[in-house]
């Protein structure tokens, strides 16, 4: 009978020592993961991006600051804007996972896909961080077979076709401040902060009636800039930058994107996204691009 895999530990049939060499299991104790096996550790590693979120809200001296740089002395009213879209993007680099490197395109037969893609801003007087928030949805489906056998978490063989999967979901929380004066920020505004991203990551590979599957959610943080030029009436520039680096894993997020205010307070826009993600977790390791236009439509009131 053939083995099953069961998340990331492997299940054999009791008739194991009449398995081939290549199937049989060394029985060893899990390695801990990112953080430590610790609870307490763990738990503020999960908290930290929430920490800083709680400085950034409470920052009394930047929220005096933009208070008296106003000319009237008043808070700009809340104002919301909110779109959806679609993302075709395509991926590249490789993933591992106690074996050798697959590439995502060549090995996994990951091509390009369209995946949706939403975001709300909310604008807050001006004591307050504006609030943005960002769900995106990465998803890939391949099927392929190999010359040579290979291990991903476990043996697999060659010339026998496989199918493989992985999402990357992700959802963003930012709170930001503007850096220029509110006269100006009618025309050209520029904004940073902290950004918390909440990472599903979910990978794995069938062959035949084995399946080795890898499963996990974390969060990290990421340092936020973005900027917006209002060219005339109709049309707006904007760009967004979301990053940060640390230990053997890093995070980059580009965003270009052109607004078109085809009928307030609705509009149309069109851009380039491109996020580069290196995670190393447990003995899964991926560093992977992923980019490609998208398109999107909402509201700004």
């Amino acid at each position: 009978m053939a083995p099953v895999v069961v998340g990331s530990i492997p299940i054999a049939h009791p008739s194991i020592s009449d398995a081939p060499v290549a199937q049989r299991i060394e029985h060893r104790p899990p390695e801990p993961r990112v953080g430590g096996s610790n609870p307490l550790r763990r738990a503020r590693l999960f908290l930290l991006p929430f920490t800083l979120l709680a400085f950034v809200l409470l920052l009394p001296a930047a929220s005096r600051a933009w208070g008296a740089s106003s000319t009237t002395g008043a808070s700009h009213a809340t104002e919301i804007e909110a779109a959806a879209g679609f993302w075709r993007h395509e991926p590249s680099g490789g993933i591992s996972d106690s074996g050798e490197t697959l590439d995502l395109r060549n090995d996994l037969d990951y091509t390009k896909e369209n995946d949706i893609d939403a975001r709300l801003k909310v604008h807050l007087p001006a004591s307050l961080p504006d609030v943005y928030l960002m769900a995106t949805f990465l998803r890939f489906q391949g099927e392929n077979s190999m010359s040579h056998p290979f291990v991903f978490g476990f043996p697999f063989q060659a010339g026998k076709p496989f199918t493989a999967e992985t999402r990357l979901d992700h959802y963003d929380i930012a709170a930001i401040y503007s850096l220029v004066r509110p006269p100006e920020r009618g025309l050209f505004n520029v904004e940073a902060g902290i950004n918390a991203r909440v990472i599903h990551f979910q990978t794995s590979i069938t062959q035949g009636g084995t399946t080795f599957a890898f499963t996990d959610t974390f969060v990290v943080p990421l340092l936020y800039i973005g900027a917006r030029f209002r060219a005339s009436s109709l049309i707006g520039l904007e760009a967004e930058a979301r990053g940060m680096a640390f230990g053997t894993e890093h995070y980059l997020d580009l965003t270009g994107r052109v607004k078109f205010l085809v009928l307030k307070p609705l509009f149309v826009a069109a851009g380039y996204r491109y996020e580069r993600m290196k995670i190393s977790r447990r003995d899964l390791s991926m560093n992977g691009g992923f980019g490609g236009p998208f398109v999107e439509a909402g509201f700004d009131l």
